[in-house]
Protein backbone atom coordinates (compact mmCIF):
# COMPACT_ATOMS: atom_id res chain seq x y z
CA UNK A 1 0.00 0.00 0.00
CA UNK A 2 1.26 3.13 -1.10
CA UNK A 3 1.79 5.97 1.23
CA UNK A 4 4.20 8.70 -0.99
CA UNK A 5 3.04 9.46 -4.23
CA UNK A 6 6.41 10.05 -6.81
CA UNK A 7 5.31 12.58 -8.98
CA UNK A 8 3.06 14.90 -7.01
CA UNK A 9 5.28 17.08 -6.23
CA UNK A 10 5.88 18.48 -9.66
CA UNK A 11 2.42 19.54 -9.85
CA UNK A 12 2.89 21.47 -6.60
CA UNK A 13 5.48 23.34 -8.31
CA UNK A 14 3.70 23.59 -11.71
CA UNK A 15 0.86 25.06 -10.01
CA UNK A 16 2.61 27.27 -7.84
CA UNK A 17 4.33 28.68 -10.50
CA UNK A 18 1.28 28.83 -12.57
CA UNK A 19 -0.17 31.17 -9.61
CA UNK A 20 3.15 33.20 -9.80
CA UNK A 21 2.79 34.22 -13.82
CA UNK A 22 -1.04 35.40 -13.73
CA UNK A 23 -0.17 37.51 -10.71
CA UNK A 24 2.58 39.00 -12.68
CA UNK A 25 -0.20 39.79 -14.89
CA UNK A 26 -2.86 40.85 -12.79
CA UNK A 27 -1.73 42.28 -9.30
CA UNK A 28 -0.82 45.41 -10.34
CA UNK A 29 -4.28 45.82 -12.12
CA UNK A 30 -6.04 44.52 -8.95
CA UNK A 31 -3.52 46.73 -6.14
CA UNK A 32 -2.87 49.72 -8.43
CA UNK A 33 -5.68 50.00 -11.03
CA UNK A 34 -2.89 49.91 -13.77
CA UNK A 35 -3.59 48.26 -17.12
CA UNK A 36 -2.40 44.35 -17.07
CA UNK A 37 0.51 43.01 -18.36
CA UNK A 38 0.27 40.98 -21.94
CA UNK A 39 -0.05 37.04 -21.42
CA UNK A 40 3.51 36.54 -21.90
CA UNK A 41 4.33 33.10 -20.43
CA UNK A 42 0.67 32.65 -19.48
CA UNK A 43 0.41 30.06 -22.41
CA UNK A 44 3.31 27.86 -20.59
CA UNK A 45 0.29 27.75 -17.65
CA UNK A 46 -2.92 27.39 -16.46
CA UNK A 47 -4.16 30.71 -14.75
CA UNK A 48 -3.98 30.96 -10.95
CA UNK A 49 -8.05 30.25 -10.15
CA UNK A 50 -7.17 26.93 -11.73
CA UNK A 51 -3.92 26.23 -9.96
CA UNK A 52 -5.89 27.03 -6.93
CA UNK A 53 -8.37 24.48 -7.55
CA UNK A 54 -5.47 22.20 -8.52
CA UNK A 55 -4.17 22.94 -4.93
CA UNK A 56 -7.21 21.97 -3.17
CA UNK A 57 -7.45 18.10 -5.26
CA UNK A 58 -4.30 17.41 -4.27
CA UNK A 59 -4.54 18.39 -0.32
CA UNK A 60 -7.84 16.31 -0.80
CA UNK A 61 -6.22 13.63 -2.13
CA UNK A 62 -3.23 13.15 0.00
CA UNK A 63 -4.85 13.79 3.51
CA UNK A 64 -7.56 11.71 2.73
CA UNK A 65 -5.32 8.84 1.73
CA UNK A 66 -3.04 9.29 4.75
CA UNK A 67 -5.69 9.07 6.87
CA UNK A 68 -7.36 5.73 5.41
CA UNK A 69 -3.69 4.21 5.94
CA UNK A 70 -3.34 5.33 9.18
CA UNK A 71 -6.82 4.06 10.35
CA UNK A 72 -6.36 0.53 9.00
CA UNK A 73 -2.54 0.47 10.45
CA UNK A 74 -3.90 1.99 14.29
CA UNK A 75 -7.20 1.11 14.08
CA UNK A 76 -7.90 5.14 14.56
CA UNK A 77 -6.80 8.12 14.08
CA UNK A 78 -4.71 10.40 16.36
CA UNK A 79 -6.52 13.79 15.84
CA UNK A 80 -3.62 15.64 18.14
CA UNK A 81 -1.25 14.25 15.64
CA UNK A 82 -2.48 14.97 12.90
CA UNK A 83 -3.27 19.04 13.85
CA UNK A 84 0.32 18.79 14.92
CA UNK A 85 1.72 17.77 11.77
CA UNK A 86 -0.61 20.79 9.64
CA UNK A 87 0.41 23.35 12.00
CA UNK A 88 4.22 22.65 11.50
CA UNK A 89 3.74 22.48 7.72
CA UNK A 90 1.27 25.72 7.90
CA UNK A 91 2.10 28.01 10.90
CA UNK A 92 5.39 29.20 10.98
CA UNK A 93 5.79 30.10 7.09
CA UNK A 94 1.83 31.80 7.35
CA UNK A 95 2.96 33.97 10.59
CA UNK A 96 6.03 35.00 8.96
CA UNK A 97 4.58 36.46 5.86
CA UNK A 98 1.86 38.59 8.24
CA UNK A 99 5.32 39.72 10.29
CA UNK A 100 7.11 40.45 7.03
CA UNK A 101 3.73 42.22 5.96
CA UNK A 102 3.93 44.05 9.30
CA UNK A 103 6.75 45.05 9.81
CA UNK A 104 9.20 44.69 7.20
CA UNK A 105 7.07 46.13 3.79
CA UNK A 106 7.00 49.57 5.78
CA UNK A 107 10.46 49.78 5.40
CA UNK A 108 10.81 48.70 1.55
CA UNK A 109 8.44 50.45 0.25
CA UNK A 110 7.70 54.64 1.21
CA UNK A 111 4.73 55.40 2.27
CA UNK A 112 3.80 52.15 2.62
CA UNK A 113 1.26 51.15 5.32
CA UNK A 114 0.31 47.70 6.57
CA UNK A 115 -3.51 47.25 7.08
CA UNK A 116 -2.25 44.83 9.96
CA UNK A 117 -2.43 48.02 12.32
CA UNK A 118 -6.05 47.55 12.02
CA UNK A 119 -6.76 45.82 15.16
CA UNK A 120 -10.10 44.00 13.71
CA UNK A 121 -7.88 43.11 10.34
CA UNK A 122 -5.10 41.52 12.76
CA UNK A 123 -7.24 39.71 14.58
CA UNK A 124 -8.92 38.39 11.46
CA UNK A 125 -5.49 37.04 9.51
CA UNK A 126 -4.17 35.67 12.56
CA UNK A 127 -7.60 33.61 13.05
CA UNK A 128 -6.99 32.81 9.56
CA UNK A 129 -9.89 30.29 9.39
CA UNK A 130 -12.17 33.14 9.18
CA UNK A 131 -10.00 35.52 6.82
CA UNK A 132 -11.49 34.54 3.65
CA UNK A 133 -14.13 37.72 3.65
CA UNK A 134 -11.03 39.99 4.64
CA UNK A 135 -8.79 38.77 1.88
CA UNK A 136 -11.25 38.83 -0.88
CA UNK A 137 -13.19 42.18 -0.37
CA UNK A 138 -10.92 44.11 1.38
CA UNK A 139 -7.59 43.66 -0.75
CA UNK A 140 -4.74 44.45 1.02
CA UNK A 141 -1.27 43.64 -1.33
CA UNK A 142 0.09 41.25 -0.55
CA UNK A 143 -1.89 39.15 1.44
CA UNK A 144 -5.38 38.38 -0.25
CA UNK A 145 -4.13 35.10 -1.51
CA UNK A 146 -3.86 33.38 1.85
CA UNK A 147 -8.05 33.04 1.17
CA UNK A 148 -6.79 29.61 -0.03
CA UNK A 149 -4.87 29.00 3.60
CA UNK A 150 -8.52 29.26 5.49
CA UNK A 151 -9.86 26.71 3.20
CA UNK A 152 -7.73 24.04 3.30
CA UNK A 153 -8.06 25.12 7.96
CA UNK A 154 -11.52 24.68 7.76
CA UNK A 155 -10.64 21.15 5.62
CA UNK A 156 -8.59 20.25 8.44
CA UNK A 157 -11.02 21.31 11.46
CA UNK A 158 -13.31 18.80 10.16
CA UNK A 159 -12.18 15.54 8.31
CA UNK A 160 -9.94 14.01 11.33
CA UNK A 161 -12.55 13.87 13.50
CA UNK A 162 -14.74 11.98 10.62
CA UNK A 163 -12.31 9.21 9.74
CA UNK A 164 -11.41 8.58 13.53
CA UNK A 165 -15.16 8.01 14.01
CA UNK A 166 -15.10 5.67 11.37
CA UNK A 167 -17.25 7.58 8.75
CA UNK A 168 -17.55 6.15 5.19
CA UNK A 169 -15.36 8.76 3.33
CA UNK A 170 -16.20 8.01 -0.17
CA UNK A 171 -20.09 8.21 0.97
CA UNK A 172 -18.85 11.79 2.58
CA UNK A 173 -16.99 13.40 0.67
CA UNK A 174 -19.97 12.37 -2.55
CA UNK A 175 -22.50 13.92 -0.52
CA UNK A 176 -20.52 16.95 0.26
CA UNK A 177 -19.65 17.28 -3.25
CA UNK A 178 -23.74 17.08 -4.54
CA UNK A 179 -24.84 19.35 -1.84
CA UNK A 180 -22.03 21.76 -2.90
CA UNK A 181 -22.81 22.03 -6.31
CA UNK A 182 -26.82 22.54 -5.27
CA UNK A 183 -25.81 25.25 -3.35
CA UNK A 184 -23.69 27.13 -5.33
CA UNK A 185 -25.91 26.50 -8.62
CA UNK A 186 -28.42 28.40 -6.05
CA UNK A 187 -26.40 30.94 -5.67
CA UNK A 188 -25.28 31.69 -9.06
CA UNK A 189 -29.54 32.11 -9.78
CA UNK A 190 -29.00 35.21 -7.57
CA UNK A 191 -27.40 38.61 -8.07
CA UNK A 192 -23.96 39.04 -7.13
CA UNK A 193 -23.67 40.10 -3.81
CA UNK A 194 -21.46 39.49 -0.37
CA UNK A 195 -22.63 36.05 0.38
CA UNK A 196 -22.53 34.64 -2.99
CA UNK A 197 -18.88 35.63 -3.87
CA UNK A 198 -17.97 34.02 -0.13
CA UNK A 199 -19.76 30.88 -1.12
CA UNK A 200 -17.90 30.56 -4.35
CA UNK A 201 -14.80 30.68 -3.22
CA UNK A 202 -15.10 28.51 -0.48
CA UNK A 203 -14.46 25.10 -2.89
CA UNK A 204 -14.91 22.18 -0.22
CA UNK A 205 -16.12 20.68 -3.47
CA UNK A 206 -12.86 20.74 -4.63
CA UNK A 207 -11.11 19.40 -1.58
CA UNK A 208 -13.82 16.69 -2.01
CA UNK A 209 -12.94 15.45 -5.51
CA UNK A 210 -9.62 14.78 -4.38
CA UNK A 211 -10.65 12.82 -1.37
CA UNK A 212 -13.42 10.50 -3.95
CA UNK A 213 -9.95 9.68 -5.75
CA UNK A 214 -7.97 9.05 -2.72
CA UNK A 215 -11.13 6.25 -1.64
CA UNK A 216 -10.75 4.81 -5.63
CA UNK A 217 -7.62 4.28 -4.85
CA UNK A 218 -7.42 3.08 -1.68
CA UNK A 219 -9.97 1.15 -2.28
CA UNK A 220 -9.01 -0.05 -5.91
CA UNK A 221 -12.38 0.48 -7.03
CA UNK A 222 -13.61 -0.82 -10.43
CA UNK A 223 -13.55 2.58 -12.13
CA UNK A 224 -9.80 2.62 -11.50
CA UNK A 225 -8.83 0.94 -14.45
CA UNK A 226 -11.12 3.30 -16.71
CA UNK A 227 -9.04 6.29 -14.91
CA UNK A 228 -5.73 4.44 -15.61
CA UNK A 229 -7.12 4.28 -19.60
CA UNK A 230 -4.46 6.22 -21.97
CA UNK A 231 -8.05 7.87 -23.35
CA UNK A 232 -9.17 8.87 -19.53
CA UNK A 233 -5.22 10.29 -19.07
CA UNK A 234 -4.90 11.48 -22.73
CA UNK A 235 -7.92 13.66 -22.50
CA UNK A 236 -6.95 14.63 -19.22
CA UNK A 237 -3.32 16.11 -20.81
CA UNK A 238 -5.32 17.61 -23.78
CA UNK A 239 -7.58 19.23 -21.77
CA UNK A 240 -5.17 20.44 -19.11
CA UNK A 241 -3.41 21.94 -22.52
CA UNK A 242 -6.54 23.65 -23.68
CA UNK A 243 -6.82 25.61 -20.22
CA UNK A 244 -3.12 26.55 -20.14
CA UNK A 245 -3.97 27.99 -24.05
CA UNK A 246 -7.01 29.51 -23.38
CA UNK A 247 -9.13 29.49 -20.53
CA UNK A 248 -9.48 33.06 -18.49
CA UNK A 249 -9.79 32.93 -14.44
CA UNK A 250 -13.30 31.73 -13.93
CA UNK A 251 -15.47 30.18 -11.28
CA UNK A 252 -18.01 28.90 -13.95
CA UNK A 253 -19.46 25.85 -11.99
CA UNK A 254 -19.63 23.30 -14.81
CA UNK A 255 -16.27 24.42 -15.70
CA UNK A 256 -14.97 24.17 -12.38
CA UNK A 257 -16.53 20.66 -12.20
CA UNK A 258 -14.72 19.46 -15.04
CA UNK A 259 -11.55 20.89 -14.35
CA UNK A 260 -11.32 19.33 -10.79
CA UNK A 261 -11.92 15.72 -12.62
CA UNK A 262 -9.13 16.66 -15.00
CA UNK A 263 -6.39 16.80 -11.98
CA UNK A 264 -8.03 13.64 -10.02
CA UNK A 265 -7.31 11.68 -13.22
CA UNK A 266 -3.71 13.17 -13.46
CA UNK A 267 -3.07 12.85 -10.13
CA UNK A 268 -3.69 9.25 -9.95
CA UNK A 269 -2.10 8.64 -13.52
CA UNK A 270 1.33 10.68 -12.40
CA UNK A 271 1.10 9.16 -9.18
CA UNK A 272 -0.06 5.56 -9.38
CA UNK A 273 -0.05 4.25 -12.87
CA UNK A 274 3.11 2.84 -14.03
CA UNK A 275 2.03 2.82 -18.05
CA UNK A 276 1.74 6.41 -17.71
CA UNK A 277 4.35 8.01 -19.53
CA UNK A 278 4.97 11.22 -18.17
CA UNK A 279 7.51 10.51 -15.34
CA UNK A 280 7.71 13.26 -13.42
CA UNK A 281 9.69 11.77 -10.21
CA UNK A 282 13.06 12.53 -8.98
CA UNK A 283 15.14 14.59 -6.87
CA UNK A 284 14.81 17.71 -9.02
CA UNK A 285 11.37 17.84 -9.15
CA UNK A 286 10.93 16.36 -5.87
CA UNK A 287 13.17 19.60 -4.35
CA UNK A 288 10.96 22.35 -6.30
CA UNK A 289 7.90 20.70 -5.12
CA UNK A 290 8.90 21.16 -1.44
CA UNK A 291 9.63 24.98 -2.37
CA UNK A 292 6.04 25.42 -3.50
CA UNK A 293 4.71 26.29 -0.39
CA UNK A 294 6.62 29.00 -0.07
CA UNK A 295 6.53 30.08 -3.88
CA UNK A 296 3.05 30.63 -3.37
CA UNK A 297 3.12 32.65 -0.03
CA UNK A 298 6.26 34.73 -1.03
CA UNK A 299 6.17 35.97 -4.39
CA UNK A 300 3.14 38.87 -3.82
CA UNK A 301 5.54 40.20 -1.04
CA UNK A 302 8.29 40.28 -4.09
CA UNK A 303 6.18 41.16 -6.61
CA UNK A 304 4.53 44.31 -4.55
CA UNK A 305 8.46 45.76 -3.26
CA UNK A 306 9.40 44.72 -7.51
CA UNK A 307 6.33 47.32 -9.07
CA UNK A 308 7.22 50.17 -5.94
CA UNK A 309 10.71 50.46 -7.17
CA UNK A 310 10.70 49.53 -10.60
CA UNK A 311 7.00 50.32 -12.82
CA UNK A 312 7.13 53.94 -14.34
CA UNK A 313 11.04 53.81 -14.41
CA UNK A 314 11.30 51.60 -17.10
CA UNK A 315 9.56 51.33 -20.40
CA UNK A 316 6.06 48.88 -19.81
CA UNK A 317 6.98 46.05 -21.96
CA UNK A 318 10.93 45.79 -20.46
CA UNK A 319 9.14 46.50 -16.82
CA UNK A 320 6.73 43.20 -17.50
CA UNK A 321 9.56 41.33 -19.15
CA UNK A 322 11.75 41.92 -16.73
CA UNK A 323 9.21 41.27 -14.04
CA UNK A 324 8.35 38.10 -15.12
CA UNK A 325 11.74 36.97 -14.91
CA UNK A 326 13.16 38.61 -11.40
CA UNK A 327 9.82 37.46 -9.78
CA UNK A 328 10.47 33.92 -10.49
CA UNK A 329 13.73 33.84 -9.85
CA UNK A 330 13.77 35.88 -6.51
CA UNK A 331 11.14 33.81 -5.39
CA UNK A 332 12.39 30.31 -6.18
CA UNK A 333 16.00 31.85 -4.47
CA UNK A 334 13.95 33.26 -1.18
CA UNK A 335 11.80 29.73 -1.29
CA UNK A 336 14.69 27.90 -1.26
CA UNK A 337 16.26 29.88 1.52
CA UNK A 338 13.02 30.04 3.76
CA UNK A 339 12.81 25.88 3.04
CA UNK A 340 16.60 25.28 4.14
CA UNK A 341 16.58 27.49 7.19
CA UNK A 342 13.43 28.42 8.27
CA UNK A 343 10.63 25.78 7.36
CA UNK A 344 13.04 22.19 7.38
CA UNK A 345 13.38 22.62 11.06
CA UNK A 346 9.46 23.08 11.58
CA UNK A 347 9.31 19.80 9.33
CA UNK A 348 11.80 17.60 10.85
CA UNK A 349 9.85 18.08 14.04
CA UNK A 350 6.71 16.80 12.03
CA UNK A 351 8.26 13.21 12.25
CA UNK A 352 7.75 13.05 16.21
CA UNK A 353 3.85 13.13 15.01
CA UNK A 354 3.25 10.55 12.18
CA UNK A 355 1.79 7.20 13.07
CA UNK A 356 2.04 6.62 8.94
CA UNK A 357 5.33 7.59 7.56
CA UNK A 358 5.43 8.87 4.27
Amino acid sequence: MKNHFPGLNALRFYAAISVLVQHVMYSPRDWFGVEPFPDTLGRLFINGTDAVHMFFVLSGFLITYLLLVERERTQTVSVRQFYMRRILRIWPLYFMILLLAAFVLPLLIPGYQSRLSDPTFAFMMVFFMANVAYALFYPFPPLEHLWSIAIEEQFYLVIPHLARCGANLLRLFIGIIVVWWAVLAAFSLMPDNFFSAIISTMRYDCIAVGGVFACILYYELPVLKWIYHPVAWGCALVALAFMALFIQPTQNLPYTIFTCFVFGTLILNIATNPWFPAKLAGRTFEYLGNLSYGIYMYHPLLLLVFFNALYGKLDRDVYQIVAYLAIMILTIALSALSYRYFELPFLRLKERFKPVHS
